[in-house]
């Protein structure tokens, strides 16, 4: 008998019915006390997640310095954009052979490679808005690094502890603002946009978990889903189960909540590139999550993972535009610009000579006559 992500279930026979004692058993298994059964639907954020099978990078393995980010390293493919540290370390460790790199205007952006395609990762302040703010980055990112797409990446607050578990891989079908209302004594007026993701991407997610192994040292240990379904944004870190239900009786679809999402995508609108955001749940926005919760490294990890994955499949990003067709909006380089002065083929050389001669020949005989002019 196996179950669905949504607690509906699949596979059912005659036998399993008989075996039922009540209908409470068809979806939380053998009668428990209520506690039981609350432990059954979720796991626990106290417990520890499983060991992953990937070399996770920290701090001290990253170059102390930069390089200058020059028009030799662009365009890149796909901009990963993270705010904490674990979700940027998650990311990095699945690249190769990355470089760190430094431009005045958008800070260290770290370049290497998933398979064929290149790969930005940068870090922008937790929140849509403000300065440094997902908003920003993305769009100064787009028109100077003019990816294809742009993926968040990261963890979040599960919102449906049946249908999402601790570790699970949330992939946004769609977008929900939830701070824009209108607050009248009949209720809550919704005024924030719902939006699905634009068609390129949309169709990718579909195929996803085709082949995706959860990268475990134990597979046996924990099931690990990936789950397609509305994501919550917003400027409020939920860690309060009563803000919690009061946004599920508002949104009842939503599987997650986050606060980057409006944010990559109010920029990636205005630019007209794809984006989306993957995100592993690491608690359950009720107030029992800690600053110190192994599990948001361990989500973070499960969905840099899904990323890579994703793009390790380059036939599928083949035809897709670069932004603005890769004409990026970083200036020349010191180094651009001696290039563009030096390099001249031997016919342009011979001519640049040439005209040079003419015209130190002119200023010389205007100085004769000057000259002549002057003692006369």
């Amino acid at each position: 008998m196996e179950r669905s992500r949504n607690g509906t279930m699949m596979s059912l026979n005659s036998q399993d019915f008989e075996n039922l004692e009540s209908v409470e058993e068809l979806y939380f298994g053998e009668r428990e006390t209520e506690d039981n059964q609350e432990q059954t639907k979720c796991r626990k954020t106290d417990s520890n997640p499983p060991e992953v099978d990937v070399a996770v990078l920290t701090n001290k393995d990253l170059p102390k310095t930069s390089k200058r980010l020059d028009l030799e390293q662009l365009p890149i493919d796909i901009l990963l954009l993270t705010v904490e540290d674990c979700e940027f370390l998650a990311c990095l460790s699945l690249l190769t052979g990355f470089s760190r790199m430094f431009q005045k205007d958008l800070g260290d952006v770290y370049i290497g490679n998933i398979g064929e395609m290149k790969i930005a990762v940068m870090k922008c302040r937790m929140g849509a808005a403000g300065p440094g703010g997902a908003a920003g980055v993305v769009r100064d990112a787009v028109k100077a690094l003019t990816p294809k797409a742009v993926f968040c990446v990261g963890y979040c607050g599960g919102l449906q502890p049946v249908e999402v578990k601790l570790g699970d891989v949330v992939i946004s079908e769609a977008l929900i603002t939830y701070a824009p209302s209108k607050v009248t004594k009949d209720g809550i007026e919704e005024r924030g946009y719902r939006v699905p993701l634009k068609p390129n991407l949309a169709k990718v997610i579909l195929n996803a978990a085709a082949g995706w192994s959860p990268p475990l040292r134990d597979p046996a240990e924990l099931e690990v889903a990936q789950v397609r379904g509305a994501l919550l944004s917003g400027p409020q870190v939920v860690d309060d189960s009563d803000l919690r239900e009061a946004l599920l009786s508002r949104f009842p679809g939503a599987i997650a909540v986050e606060m980057e999402a409006e944010g990559v995508y109010s920029a990636a609108h205005d630019l007209n590139v794809e984006w989306i955001i993957i995100k592993g749940v690491s608690d359950f926005a009720d107030g029992k999550n800690s600053e110190k919760n192994a599990w948001r490294p361990f989500a973070s990890i499960m969905a840099a993972s899904v990323v890579a994955h994703i793009l390790s499949n380059p036939i599928i990003f083949e035809d897709w535009p670069h932004y603005n067709n890769g004409k990026t909006s970083l200036p020349p380089s010191s180094g651009d610009y001696q290039t563009d002065v030096f390099n001249f083929s031997n016919d342009n050389y011979k001519t640049n000579n040439q005209q040079c001669s003419k015209i130190q020949q002119t200023k010389t005989r205007l100085i004769l006559h000057l000259s002549v002019a002057f003692f006369f």
